[in-house]
């Protein structure tokens, strides 16, 4: 069986790069905050469960992508400009980072929501992920995202 290949051009990053805007203002205006919580939870593994020697240089990292968690939406945008460069992974991670979301938290969400309250409050969150600001934008990332390919060494011109 023979299998399909995707061709990558630069035209589809500059799509994955005007979604990945998208997904960014839409977080601003939106004043969407990410969970820092899973930040907070490696900081104190890594205070419990390492040397201070190993810990004081371990947790510097962690901190840094905390803070540009922080900046949400601002990291977004900074990952659509990426995109637009052919920078793809960094793109990829500052997008990433800064939704604090990616399918699989969509698709736990999801089932989060089937077994605590059925499929009404599934449908809620569904409704809630394709008609507010924060939905959309979390939808538009994941699919910037997945978009976004690097060019090829031997196709750019």
């Amino acid at each position: 069986m023979k299998r399909k290949t995707t061709t990558v051009t630069p035209t589809r990053n500059k799509v994955a790069a005007v979604l990945a805007l998208v997904s960014g203002i839409l977080l601003i205006v939106s004043g969407y905050n990410v969970n820092l919580g899973i930040y907070r939870a490696i900081e104190s593994g890594l205070q419990q469960y390492t040397p201070q020697e190993i810990r004081e240089f371990a947790i510097i990292p962690v901190n840094i992508l905390g803070l540009v968690a922080q900046l949400g939406g601002i990291a977004v945008l900074a990952g659509a400009l990426l995109f637009s460069k052919n920078h793809i992974s960094s793109g990829k991670l500052l997008v990433m980072i800064g939704t604090g979301q990616g399918i699989i938290m969509v698709v736990v969400g999801l089932v989060i929501e089937l077994l605590q309250g059925g499929f009404l409050s599934a449908n809620s969150y569904v409704m809630w992920l394709a008609t507010s600001a924060i939905g959309l934008g979390i939808i538009f990332s994941i699919v910037a995202r997945s978009m976004a390919k690097p060019i090829p060494s031997n196709s750019r011109g």
